[in-house]
């Protein structure tokens, strides 16, 4: 890792200490035997020491005009842009993503800051003048900012910006299982700002976490993770009726439209769509549902395309695909793909799995192109988080339709024609909260665009101006009316 575990710090109250809990091991997925860094514990004790130095910084965070608040939002993305440099490294060996993708991540913080500051202009202007009718929109005060492991340090500065811009601030949970960089960041955006109002904890158990849901000086909680860690998370804030906002998991389907004949760059953007960093992504293509006459095509020209895979290690130059996150999720993926074979489901894996890499006990699972399972099976009721795709067939597009809905989750989904009408009609129709016309995921993402789940998928949105006056609260000023007369 660049820098020593030293270097990994917490930040309360705008100086960096260790946590009071002592350290853990954080370990490499592609070799679990080896330590990437001993990462800084919290105990309860010290997260209340972080929300009380939050606390205490609010008011007069609050009170910045709108235009200081930025300026120094925009400042601190400066700064953490600056401290990222050189840390793709750290987060490929701590989390597993290959570099391409560790590099790409830490460059996004460069313009983030900025946008949302643009966004924050417009979503908070005051409308009105005096005696009119407006809406009003205030900070809750202290945010607490839960962060996942597959793309932590982005979300880390899309939680950030929109909550501070909006007045708030905030105290940051990393993901256990690969803190590091992510607290390196969060320190020197942290340091831009006056003491107190950024501040991160850390742990490796679900004590931290409590701790910071159930404070009651916590006024906000914005989780990015897994329904049952959103589950829990909603259940704890209930102690003080702390609102929520959640972004959990998804089983996004995809529909080829009957128009659609498959080629090499069409199995290039489905795949790449569906295994971005090994699958781990909330809003990966998961299911994909094709015309019966073309499933044979569409198998074929994916499995083709999947055996160029390389798994193994993220910091080798030939690695596509690094392994997944842990062993219990390597151990889940591969019960979901015996599971599929047993019952007779022909399972194509022509990946392969670096030979330098085959003897380290990594979380490695190769790619897998699931051939018209079940629609019952669990390979496509349940979310996978791994390098997997089922490949189902449909009659017609309302059977398409019925199927691609037929989930708890709700979280993106697609249509890919080149007929419009078609695919306005299928779009409108899908269960989903965000809809992708001949793309798929984090991609294709628009930024200005309101994002969040239906269903299990998520309560809230994030993006675009709704995203901004997510992290507030609302205040409805009515009109004046004349006093009573005698």
């Amino acid at each position: 890792m660049t820098g020593s575990s030293a270097d990994v710090m917490l930040t309360i109250d705008g100086q960096a200490v260790p946590g009071d809990a002592g350290e853990y091991p954080v370990l490499n997925p592609a070799r679990p035997s080896e330590v990437v860094l001993h990462a800084p514990s919290s105990s309860p004790a010290q997260v209340d020491r972080a929300v009380r130095s939050a606390a205490n910084a609010a008011a007069a965070w609050a009170a910045l005009p709108f235009e200081e608040c930025a300026q120094l939002v925009i400042a601190a993305g400066a700064a953490a842009f600056e401290a990222a440099s050189g840390l793709a490294p750290s987060l490929t060996r701590e989390n597993g993503k290959v570099l391409g993708e560790s590099q790409f991540e830490l460059a996004t913080i460069g313009g983030m800051t900025e946008m949302f500051a643009a966004m924050a202009e417009v979503a908070l202007a005051p409308g009105g003048g005096p005696g009119a009718a407006r809406v009003e929109y205030e900070p809750f005060g202290v945010v607490a900012a839960l962060l996942p492991f597959n793309w932590p340090v982005s979300v880390l500065i899309s939680k950030l910006a929109p909550a501070l811009l909006s007045g708030n601030v905030v105290v940051v949970k990393p993901p256990p299982t690969c803190p590091g960089t992510v607290l390196q960041v969060a320190q020197a955006f942290a340091a831009a700002l006056p003491p107190g109002v950024v501040n991160t904890v850390n742990g490796p158990g679900v004590e931290v976490g409590e701790a910071l849901v159930t404070h009651p000086d916590v006024a906000m909680v914005s989780l990015t993770g897994g329904p049952r860690t959103g589950r829990a998370v909603m259940a704890a804030a209930a102690r003080h009726l702390t609102p929520v906002l959640l972004e959990l998991g998804g089983n996004d389907a995809a529909i080829i439209g009957p128009d659609v004949e498959p080629n090499e760059a069409l199995a290039g953007a489905l795949l790449d769509a569906a295994w971005l960093t090994s699958g781990q992504v909330c809003m990966a293509l998961k299911r994909l549902y094709v015309p019966e006459r073309r499933l044979r095509e569409f198998v074929d020209a994916l499995t083709n395309r999947a055996a160029t895979t390389v798994v193994g290690d993220g910091l080798a130059p030939e690695t596509t695909h690094g392994p997944v996150h842990t062993a219990q999720a390597a151990a889940f993926a591969e019960e979901l793909l015996a599971e599929a074979a047993a019952e007779g489901t022909r399972v194509h894996r022509p990946g392969s799995v670096r030979e330098e890499d085959r003897e380290a006990g990594g979380h490695f699972v190769a790619p897998a192109i699931v051939d018209n399972p079940g629609r019952q099976q669990r390979i496509v009721t349940e979310e996978q988080f791994a390098p997997v795709l089922p490949v189902l067939t449909y009659s017609g597009i309302d059977d398409a339709i019925e199927a691609a809905n037929d989930s708890v989750y709700g979280l993106g989904a697609s249509v890919w024609t080149d007929d419009d009408i078609l695919a306005d009609s299928v779009a409108e129709r899908l269960q989903a909260g965000t809809v992708f016309r001949n793309a798929h995921g984090p991609g294709a993402l628009d930024p200005n665009v309101s994002f969040g789940g239906w269903k299990q998928s998520g309560i809230g949105r994030e993006f675009g101006t709704d995203g901004i006056i997510a992290y507030t609260r609302q205040r409805a000023v009515l009109p004046t009316r004349p006093l009573p007369g005698p």
